[in-house]
């Protein structure tokens, strides 16, 4: 099992993305979701996922702002956006 974060500030985006994942990848499991970059920031650190999917603006700072904070993580990156 791929354990997954999700990081967006629409939590309808969170909702979709959650959907399609659980209907087309059930390898994928969402272990944790975060709506900003620092609550972001700290969920990495604590959940330490094998994925993580990253919006690229939210209200506090952009999903490459969240990546200079967390530096020692190990997962693989894959950008989302709502528009």
């Amino acid at each position: 099992m791929i354990k997954a974060v999700i990081i967006d500030d629409i939590a309808e985006a969170r909702t979709v993305l959650k959907k399609d994942l659980n209907n087309y990848c059930q390898e994928i499991e969402v272990i944790g979701e975060a709506e900003s970059v620092v609550s972001g920031a700290k969920l990495l650190k604590e959940l330490k996922p094998d994925l993580l999917f990253l919006d690229i603006q939210m209200p506090d700072g952009s999903g490459f702002d969240l990546l200079d904070i967390v530096t020692d993580q190990n997962f693989k990156l894959i950008f989302t956006t709502a528009s």
